[in-house]
């Protein structure tokens, strides 16, 4: 790559986000963008962003307001709870462990690619962690 030239950025949501588009809107839709922002919130405590604990503490704050305005299951509603408290606390192995429930409670909206993607982030997450955290997959409900 030539001195001066400049990477492409890469958003590591891709199919997260294409799938919360085609999903009808309510529940199914408020619960994949909660994933997606959840995601965005854990993947700020990791490199390379580090974000500061002030930052981190706004954005959480910010996120937990938004949150509490959407329509998605009681599942999704107090894991996200788990992860504002570990991200928070810049706890990784907790946002790793507290992630992997909001994953599995929202495996029936998501789809293979976006389960990748959230479990490369879980990956990363549990890096640090002393317990590692097993990916989840999910089991491919007929149409």
């Amino acid at each position: 790559m030539p001195r001066f030239t400049l990477s492409t950025p890469v958003f590591r949501f891709r199919a997260l986000t294409t799938l919360s588009a085609r999903a009808s809107l309510g529940g199914d839709r408020e619960t994949l963008v909660a994933c997606l922002q959840l995601g965005r919130l854990c993947a700020g405590i990791l490199a390379p962003y580090e974000l500061a604990r002030e930052l981190v503490v706004e954005r959480t704050e910010n996120t937990k307001q938004w949150l509490s305005a959407l329509t998605v299951p009681s599942a999704i509603r107090s894991t996200a709870f788990g992860i504002f408290g570990a991200v928070s606390g810049l706890d990784r192995a907790r946002c790793a462990t507290a992630f992997t429930d909001l994953v599995k409670a929202a495996s029936a909206q998501l789809d293979d690619a976006s389960t990748a993607e959230l479990n490369a982030l879980l990956r990363e997450l549990s890096a640090g962690a002393a317990v590692p955290v097993r990916p989840i997959t999910t089991q491919t409900q007929p149409s």
